[in-house]
């Protein structure tokens, strides 16, 4: 697992220059992670009737939850706990002075994209010390919530009609089957897709590149 952080809402500039400057490579993956999304309404009733009607507001706020750990023996690292928390926290916690805010993170596992957001809770449990009371060994739940930029937000939400004909531009971690499903209800129109741009391979895609999505009636 890698976390990457970054000082746009676009996921596009890192923090600090670089990625490798940038990143923190988990020493120990975690067992499992938690991803939460709900669903936002607001309730009306009218008088006289014992039902409500739940009217539809948005989509609410993502969430990602994981624990990571730490171990000061020398088994897996030779830094003392403190600083191997103290590197992550760098990263993922404290106020970025060219922001203004802390930064924008996204989570990998492997080639994986699991998750793009922000730091909402950061909480230490040590779970062994020495007798001076230094830690040997802690636990760090990382709580993070949702984060998408204005403009891909905006792409997103646009009403689609399958019988007009739309031009998409490709965004990171977009593929042809999962647009053809926002625009069409269907991702195996993936196909008459990529022969309607004369792809060769529908996975030859890329971030940037303008994507034409033709009536399927």
């Amino acid at each position: 697992m890698k976390i990457v952080a970054y000082k746009d809402p676009e996921f596009s500039k890192f923090c600090n220059g670089t990625e490798a400057r940038s990143s923190y490579d988990v020493l120990v993956n975690p067992e499992d992670y938690k991803v939460e999304n709900e669903q936002q309404f607001s309730s009306s009733s009218t008088i006289g009737s014992s039902a409500k009607t739940e009217k539809y507001k948005g989509g609410g706020p993502g969430r990602f939850e994981m624990v990571l750990f730490f171990d000061g023996t020398g088994i897996i690292s030779k830094k003392n706990v403190d600083d191997q928390i103290r590197e992550v926290k760098d990263l993922v916690y404290k106020f970025n002075g060219d922001i203004h805010e802390p930064n924008y993170l996204r989570v990998y596992w492997g080639t994986q994209s699991l998750f793009k957001g922000r730091l909402k809770s950061w909480n230490v449990n040590y779970t062994m010390l020495h007798m001076d009371g230094s830690p040997i060994r802690a636990e760090v739940t990382v709580v993070m919530v949702k984060s998408m930029s204005p403009k891909r937000k905006a792409l997103e939400e646009r009403k689609s009609s399958a019988d007009l004909t739309h031009v998409r531009t490709i965004l990171d971690g977009d593929n042809l089957p999962l647009m053809c499903h926002r625009i069409y209800g269907d991702p195996g129109y993936y196909i008459k897709v990529a022969r309607h741009n004369g792809l060769a391979n529908f996975r030859g895609i890329e971030p940037g590149q303008k994507i034409e999505f033709p009536p399927v009636i």
